[in-house]
């Protein structure tokens, strides 16, 4: 009996330790689980961080103007034309169709990539290369990381058809340089001296030439004013004044105010490079000029070393504003000065004509 006792005293004792087993190795299974779920975001991260990393080396901007210069560098070694190259890559547009990864090497943290590397050449280039505004090629190119950490480092294969091209140019770059958004052959007679004269600072109204009321103006100085105004009636009655002064002094204010927002636009629009929204501010039948249509002006001003920075406008007679403005350009600096003349067009003011004073 005590041996049964005891026995029945034992298997009862060790039902508690055998279920608080079971309940540890469950906790123990589910915290565990919790904390790879609260790690997999974090490995996730890293994971896109990393893919979107090679991505970009194979397929970003910064890429394709890194092999963009790969390539004209090696031209340049097999050309004697090295500053119409650097002309002619300034104002080239390159693009790539159907970039890939194509794998890594994480020993030495290369990313190896392939796709159709595309060069578009500016307007009149095309002379020297056969007629072609495009050259193509289908190229394998590797990123690697600089070891003085300027970047990545590009060597790029297969696009000798287009070094070859590009090393044969001669062509002068003064026939296929986007002109700036000037009238190049606009006469000089133009720019007439009346143009070249500051308006006089608009003359203060009185509240009395704005409506007549709430005036203190003493009586004698009132007469004296009517007499000075009316030419045809001594009176000096307020009322037909107030008519034909305030209409052509707000018209006028509102006329100049338009017109320099157009001005502003305009030159605003340059230093951002935004051709579109230039050239929208130019009368329609110059938009589609070689100075003033919006992809010689996204080519030429959206492609500076400097952007363009407007530095003054000044209102002149006649629809006329004098601007100051700044920029670098590829062999040239320019410290320009302009006179912009509008006109009435579709509803709004618009850009009649563009004169340089210094060429640039």
């Amino acid at each position: 009996m005590a041996d049964f006792r005891s026995g029945v005293v034992m298997s009862t004792s060790a039902k508690p330790s055998i279920a608080s087993a079971r309940f540890l190795a469950v906790a123990l299974l589910l915290g565990s689980c919790g904390k790879i779920e609260q790690d997999k975001p974090v490995e996730t991260a890293q994971t896109r961080a990393e893919a979107k990393r090679h991505k970009d080396a194979c397929a970003s901007g910064t890429a394709y103007d890194r092999m963009k210069r790969v390539i004209f560098d090696e031209a340049r070694k097999q050309s004697s034309h090295r500053t119409n190259l650097d002309t002619l890559e300034a104002f080239s547009i390159v693009r790539m169709e159907g970039p890939v990864v194509e794998g890594r090497d994480p020993t030495l943290d290369v990313t190896r990539c392939r796709g159709r590397f595309i060069l578009d050449v500016p307007p009149g280039s095309e002379q020297a290369l056969g007629g072609e505004r495009r050259l193509s090629a289908d190229i394998a190119y590797t990123a690697q990381d600089a070891a003085d950490g300027s970047g990545l480092v590009y060597v790029v294969t297969g696009a000798e058809p287009i070094v070859s091209r590009l090393a044969a140019f001669d062509l002068s770059d003064a026939t296929y340089r986007p002109l700036p958004a000037l009238d190049a052959d606009a006469p000089k007679t133009e720019t007439t001296h009346a143009d070249e004269r500051t308006a006089e600072p608009p003359r203060r109204v009185s509240a009395s030439e704005l409506g007549g009321l709430g005036s203190d103006e003493p009586e004698h100085e009132a007469a004296a004013r009517g007499a000075r105004t009316a030419s045809t009636s001594t009176s000096t009655t307020r009322i037909p004044e107030a008519r034909t002064v305030t209409s052509p002094v707000r018209s006028d204010a509102l006329a100049a105010s338009a017109g320099e927002g157009v001005v502003r636009t305009f030159y605003n629009a340059l230093g951002a490079g935004r051709g579109e929204v230039a050239s929208a501010q130019v009368i329609p039948e110059k938009r589609s000029s070689r100075a003033y249509s919006a992809d010689a002006i996204s080519r030429f001003y959206g492609r500076l070393p400097e952007p363009l920075r407007l530095t003054s406008v000044s209102s002149l007679s006649g629809s006329a504003y004098r601007v100051t403005y700044r920029y670098a350009a590829p062999g040239l600096r320019c410290n320009g000065s302009a006179i912009v003349r509008l006109t009435s067009r579709e509803s709004r003011p618009l850009i009649r004509s563009i004169t340089a004073s210094n060429g640039c």
